[in-house]
């Protein structure tokens, strides 16, 4: 009877392990970044969120077009960069395949247009004007970023890139795997919100609400996040012009923003392919977007027109 006292009082403790809730938050990447841990462990969850934290600063430190020790700084500056890392080479690489499956939605050399916009918002006080923009769209080409051993060349002078389309995602995927390193079962990583989890919380998966996007104070859905990524993409996000006629999401196919939409939000497993998809399908429209979406494997999606119109892809069921 003793005996049996005692292992039910051993499983009544067993089940009754703590679990640890540890949540910073921190601005990286010209954005707010929310890392929340479960586990057991309070100091490895502790050290698990710093080491995560120091990973999305390394990416940022490298792959940001602000920093002018970065290497995307260098190669706008030069035109070219020697000897890149690997994490710069699979970034480039893995927006030209974007670039190439949107039809040239997803353009990371649309920078000089970004650059157009500021200036003459910024400087001149006034919206560039179609003259201005035809010129600059000239040096808007993927396709004239060379790469090869030791080399990435941009083609023409005056040439820029920007991964800010990609690299936020693959900042939160390298986190996540900082994460996993250390241990962590559960967790979730929010940049801007853009999110991946790891697990769930335990009885129920993470939840990301999906913002109203000309209401803060609303929302449209929740989204149960459990193991998978989600990134949205607005024309709220951060715009040149109050009516958001200029914004950041620039089709750069003809250098004007996107205005057909005005949120997107993308489920999938990893944050960098979400991050991208995303842009590609705001540029790309309601039309062709939903195609894109539907074509690629493990991809769900919600669009928002710009008439208040909600498109769900045949596997959103939120």
């Amino acid at each position: 009877m003793k005996r049996i006292i005692l292992i039910l009082l051993v499983l009544m403790l067993s089940s009754c392990t703590i679990i640890n809730e540890v949540k910073e938050t921190k601005e990286l990447m010209g954005t707010t970044v929310t890392i929340t841990v479960l586990d057991e462990d309070l100091d490895n969850a502790r050290e698990a969120v710093e080491a995560a934290f120091s990973e999305i600063k390394r990416i940022d430190d490298l792959l940001s077009n602000y920093n002018n020790e970065s290497e995307v700084y260098m190669l706008n500056k030069q035109g070219h960069i020697e000897d890149p890392s690997e994490e710069l080479i699979l970034n480039i690489e893995t927006a030209k395949y974007f670039g190439e499956i949107s039809d040239g939605a997803f353009d990371i050399t649309v920078q000089p247009i970004l650059d157009l916009y500021k200036h003459s918002f910024q400087e001149l006080s006034r919206p560039p004007t179609a003259g201005e923009i035809n010129d600059t769209l000239v040096l808007v080409d993927y396709n004239n970023i060379f790469l090869k051993e030791g080399l990435i060349l941009l083609r023409a002078q005056g040439m820029k890139i920007t991964l800010g389309g990609i690299t936020k995602g693959y900042a939160i995927d390298k986190a996540i795997g900082v994460l996993l390193e250390k241990g962590i079962s559960r967790a979730l990583v929010n940049a801007g919100g853009d999110v991946r989890a790891i697990g769930n919380k335990g009885t129920s998966a993470w939840q990301v609400a999906l913002q109203n996007p000309r209401d803060k104070s609303d929302y449209i859905t929740i989204i149960p996040v459990d193991n998978n990524s989600v990134a949205t993409s607005g024309d709220y996000e951060r715009y040149f012009d109050e009516s958001k006629k200029f914004h950041h999401i620039v089709d750069p196919r003809n250098g004007y923003s996107a205005t057909s939409l005005i949120s997107v939000t993308i489920i999938s497993s990893t944050a960098m392919d979400t991050d991208a998809i995303a842009t590609s399908v705001f540029v790309l429209g309601p039309i062709n977007g939903l195609e894109l979406i539907e074509s690629l494997d493990s991809v769900e999606g919600l669009l928002i027109t710009s008439e208040k119109e909600i498109i769900k892809s045949s596997g959103f069921g939120y």
